[in-house]
């Protein structure tokens, strides 16, 4: 509890409990928590822009005639206490009892833990383990180590509770007025919303031949590409994702590519491989495709020229990933095949180099869960991909150990978890499917409570609903199945509203409706609408875009309109309808986007339930 006696204005914003051994990263971290200054929409309170002194025992104490009472004092008037997590300060005694003495005088909401070498066992001092009521805990710690998500972003997630503001707005501030500082260092003015203005100077950058300016714009299109991608991703802003990528890839024009060097050319193929993963998005496989296929020449090239560099076998592994996946999109099974096996291949390797590396175990999680799909969809082989996916959930559950707090290590379990469900439910195990449902909803409300506005959890729960309304409907319980799918059927529909670009959410949508007609026809004749009524709800089976996602829509549409046909009496033309929609999906045991089985889907009646 609280000391009464500590001053109501306290005279550090913190205090830094580290281990002698870690004085390098400690003076850096110092330097950079007293330089930073506040965007100048979120200063302090008190309207300072810049935080209180930041104690450090090593010059703080120095001329101090009684260490003990000096630490007393400093933590007394510290706000919080940062805890530099490493093997070294885990084992050191004095950490112990600076956490220990901070918690008696301020509770232990204040403790922030940076963590900077080895994971949460070996670094995680055992006083920051345990409250005084004797219950483990653990705490979110900014993650400082190398391939675990950004310097900069853990520096934020430091700095937002020192400067007592909301860690989403302050990286959105910050993030706008990095791209004001590099515009400026070209002496470009910026005018409007700074994301939108930025993409108008980018290619006036690109066309001077001045090194300096092509070091300019290669710092920007690393920031577009990785901090300022990524924050909009969460946001669910796959129109400004599209504009961003066309500018970086705009400062690359009139360049002699031949001429560029490999670093540079890496980064040109990482910009690629975003832009074509937000075109497959927005539903142009076209581009994505023709993007995805000159990434992979370039990271080709550059492997062979250097094949024991990880992150060139790491840049060549996306680009067989996502050509391999672009082929199954359109249909041909054996050339995604062949790229998933490649980028199997190539996770090996990089785990092979670095076994202890999480960013490259997370690429054999990926790769297990790619040939998972692909036994799944592609050839209807339950068991092998139920073993898939399981490895996947494992690999992925053990580097969130490593990773508390991260949204992201969050919804790559979820999305193992709903192919598991796939896998489960395909494969005769109705039971299995819901329990893996029900621990994916666990983990997503979860990560919903912090972060309410991630729009990828907010989708992947909509996965669930679906998800668990098949289940549902397959077991006859179509009165659950029809709830879950009209809050399914809402939620994509806001969603949609919200990133219009974004045609993932449409589509779902729709798939919701079609779901309710299909529920509708398992349940009992006596509770259902009329032939009339779901024809309505059913209404136009006419593809709403182009690409696979949009005709697996329509054929789905077809496939029920087809049975609504045979319930009415009229088999010809319910034929017609099945014979369309069992042509289309011929090759696959189950549909590529949504797992349907054609086969079943075009056979009157659909798994009637008679209750």
């Amino acid at each position: 509890m609280a000391d009464s006696a500590e001053p109501k204005v306290r005279r550090y914003s913190a205090f830094l409990s580290y281990s002698q051994g870690d004085t390098p990263f400690v003076r850096k971290l110092h330097r950079r928590l007293e330089a930073y200054r506040l965007p100048a929409r979120l200063g302090k309170g008190d309207g300072a822009r810049r935080l209180k002194p930041i104690f450090r025992d090593s010059d703080e104490l120095a001329a101090a005639p009684d260490l003990t009472t000096a630490v007393r004092a400093a933590l007394a008037e510290a706000d919080f206490l940062i805890v530099i997590c490493t093997p070294r300060s885990a084992q050191s005694k004095w950490v112990g009892r600076e956490i220990e003495l901070f918690r008696h005088l301020h509770g232990d909401q204040r403790i922030l833990t940076a963590l900077v070498e080895g994971d949460t066992q070996t670094s995680f001092h055992p006083a920051l383990l345990r409250r005084p009521h004797g219950r483990a805990t653990e705490p979110l710690a900014a993650d400082f180590r190398p391939g675990m998500g950004g310097d900069r972003i853990a520096f934020l997630k430091l700095m937002a509770p020192l400067a007592g503001v909301e860690l989403d707005e302050l990286i959105h501030r910050d993030g706008q007025r990095r791209i004001r500082q590099v515009m400026a260092g070209s002496g470009a003015a910026v005018a409007g919303t700074a994301v939108v203005a930025t993409l108008a100077v980018i290619a006036l950058e690109a066309r001077t031949e001045a090194q300096a300016q092509r070091n300019r714009a290669g710092g920007l299109n690393a920031f577009l590409s990785t901090d300022l991608h990524k924050e909009l991703n969460s946001a669910g802003r796959l129109d400004l994702q599209m504009a961003v990528d066309k500018a970086a890839l705009n400062s690359y024009r009139g360049q002699d590519l031949s001429r560029l060097p490999p670093e540079e050319l890496g980064q040109r193929a990482r910009v690629l491989h975003k832009a074509g993963e937000d075109n497959e998005k927005h539903g142009d496989l076209k581009t994505a495709q023709a993007q995805f296929q000159e990434a992979q020449r370039t990271t080709a090239a550059l492997l062979a020229a250097r094949p024991g560099d990880s992150q060139r076998i790491f840049d060549h592994a996306q680009s067989e990933y996502w050509v391999g996946y672009l082929k199954w999109r359109n249909g041909d099974g054996d050339g995604a095949r062949a790229g998933f096996k490649a980028y199997a291949r190539l996770g090996d390797r990089l785990v092979a180099i670095d076994p202890n590396n999480d960013a490259w175990r997370m690429e054999v999680a990926y790769a297990a869960n790619n040939l998972g799909m692909l036994a799944l969809r592609h050839d209807g082989q339950a068991a092998e991909a139920k073993l898939q996916f399981a490895k996947s959930v494992e690999i992925r559950q053990q580097v969130a150990r490593n990773k508390p707090g991260d949204a992201a290590a969050v919804i790559d379990i979820s999305n193992s978890m709903a192919w598991l469900a796939d896998s489960q439910r395909i494969g005769g195990d109705p039971e299995g499917a819901r329990s893996t449902r029900e621990s994916q909803r666990k983990l997503l409300s979860e990560l919903l409570k912090t972060s309410p506005n991630n729009a990828e959890a907010v989708g992947d729960m909509l996965g669930n609903e679906l998800g668990m309304a098949r289940i549902e409907a397959a077991e006859g319980q179509w009165r659950s199945a029809l709830s879950r799918l009209k809050a399914g059927q809402d939620g994509a529909k806001a969603l949609a509203a919200r990133d219009p670009a974004n045609k993932t959410f449409s589509r779902e949508a729709r798939m919701f409706e079609l779901f309710t007609v299909r529920t509708w026809l398992v349940a009992p004749r006596s509770a259902r609408p009329s032939i009339a009524d779901m024809q309505h709800m059913l209404g136009s089976c006419a593809p709403m875009g182009s690409g696979a996602s949009y005709l697996e829509i329509s054929d789905f549409c077809a496939a029920l309109h087809g049975q609504l046909l045979e319930l009415g009496g009229d088999r010809t033309g319910a034929a017609a309808d099945f014979a369309r929609a069992r042509q289309a999906h011929r090759d696959e045991a189950y549909s590529a986007r949504w797992g349907l089985n054609f086969g079943e889907e075009t056979t009157p009646p659909i798994r009637l339930v008679q209750k």
